[in-house]
């Protein structure tokens, strides 16, 4: 039996169950299409083989299992997860897309599989695509567990791509299964924490918490080192926008104590820069500004030009703060490039150097940086962003009009 092929094993089965070729397709393929998988030269979808196998009485495993086609094929679908797990993305997706028609698992882990890959590789499209497909199909059998798992893929993908409200919304979908189903308190923390970190680059502070700390709540158990770290660094940066900086200061040292000691040098430093913050609103801008310069080091130490942006951001707003106009404008400029790929920090970047030269008079300047950031706040979908900035927006431009008014009343006198 082990040297036999799919179509030998079915034509076995068929013929101890007394069936023709058409008795066998009736209702699931043509009678041509078992003479094809009969003879080699078709394979059937998992679905099709299922179908086939209830009706011959044999559990789909003695179809497929140790048949040196389903060898292959299997072994490049491992092959394919193992180069996933080592980031080889692109290998991974050249293999998976050659096994694509082949079946060789089950249909919905095969999909997650591929639109992971895709994910990772920016074919945001191609990774919905199929999964908005299973949805429906999920969504119309009452399927809840799977249409959970799908619903929070699909948020993944559209967090990725930066589409953070219609994330929310995915997983908001996935959150209202959890009425109906039991699912692994891992997963549930991870969505809790998923939407509370989204709702925090959206500056909804209030949401931010709400979700964080029902994660924090339940982290005691199934949580690990990294993910208890991050859970602090985010409640830290929530309570920090909430001005509530005892505990803002709490959480960011215990943030900075677990990174620490895991030795995960790009998080301490995030929790470094975190403190800093801290710091600057508390009116400590030297020693602010001390930990920001260390965190500057810090990244261009790990090659990390996105962090860097960040930090010099920081760093703007402390000088800012304490005065500094022309240095905070020369951190910003050089920051804005290294941010240029994230548009809602890139919105904060351009809001911030709008109030750097409002502060130095050049009102030009600060309206042609506002709009700027009010168009990438629309675009991502921050409507609180974009309703702070529109409204420093018409202040700025009611100056501008005193401006020019008392430029022409002056010419006028002249």
């Amino acid at each position: 039996m082990n040297h036999t092929s799919l179509g030998q094993r079915i034509r076995m089965a068929r013929k101890e169950q007394g069936l023709t070729q058409h008795d066998l397709a009736q209702g699931i393929v043509t009678s041509s299409m078992i003479c094809q998988i009969e003879n080699g030269k078709a394979f059937p979808s998992y679905h099709v083989l299922s179908s086939l196998a209830e009706r011959l009485g044999k559990p789909i495993e003695f179809f497929v299992s140790d048949t040196d086609a389903t060898k292959r094929l299997r072994s490049s679908y491992t092959l394919a997860k193992a180069l996933m797990e080592a980031g080889s993305y692109e290998k991974a997706y050249s293999l998976l897309k050659s096994i694509e028609d082949a079946h060789v698992t089950d249909p919905d882990e095969f999909h997650l599989t591929l639109s992971e890959c895709c994910r990772k590789l920016g074919k945001y499209e191609e990774a919905t695509l199929p999964l908005d497909t299973m949805l429906t199909e999920a969504q119309h059998h009452g399927q809840h567990k799977r249409a959970f798992t799908l619903l929070v893929r699909l948020g993944d993908i559209a967090e990725t791509s930066g589409q953070h409200q219609l994330a929310l919304y995915r997983w908001h979908k996935a959150y209202d299964l959890l009425e109906k189903i039991e699912v692994d308190p891992m997963e549930k923390n991870r969505l809790l924490t998923s939407m509370g970190v989204t709702y925090y680059k959206l500056e909804a502070v209030e949401e931010a918490l709400t979700y964080l700390q029902i994660a924090y709540n339940q982290r005691e158990t199934f949580v690990s080192l990294e993910e208890l770290g991050q859970m602090y660094l985010m409640l830290s940066l929530s309570y920090r926008d909430k001005n509530d900086y005892a505990q803002a200061s709490y959480f960011s040292d215990q943030a900075y104590t677990i990174f620490k000691s895991m030795t995960n040098r790009r998080m301490s430093t995030d929790v470094k820069r975190s403190l800093a913050v801290l710091l600057s609103k508390q009116g400590q801008f030297d020693e602010a500004m001390n930990l920001l310069h260390e965190c500057l080091c810090e990244y261009e130490q790990q090659h990390d030009p996105f962090h860097i942006g960040l930090a010099r951001l920081e760093l703007a707003a402390v000088l800012h703060h304490a005065g500094h106009l022309t240095d905070a404008i020369a951190q910003m400029n050089d920051a804005l490039p290294l941010l240029a790929h994230d548009e809602l920090e890139s919105a904060r970047a351009h809001r911030l150097l709008a109030d750097l030269h409002h502060a130095q008079r050049d009102l030009e300047g600060a309206i042609a940086h506002l709009n700027r950031s009010v168009q990438l706040y629309q675009k991502q979908g921050d409507s609180v962003g974009m309703v702070e900035a529109m409204n420093l927006s018409v202040a700025l431009f009611k100056e501008w009009d005193q401006v020019t008014q008392h430029r022409m009343g002056a010419g006028a006198t002249a």
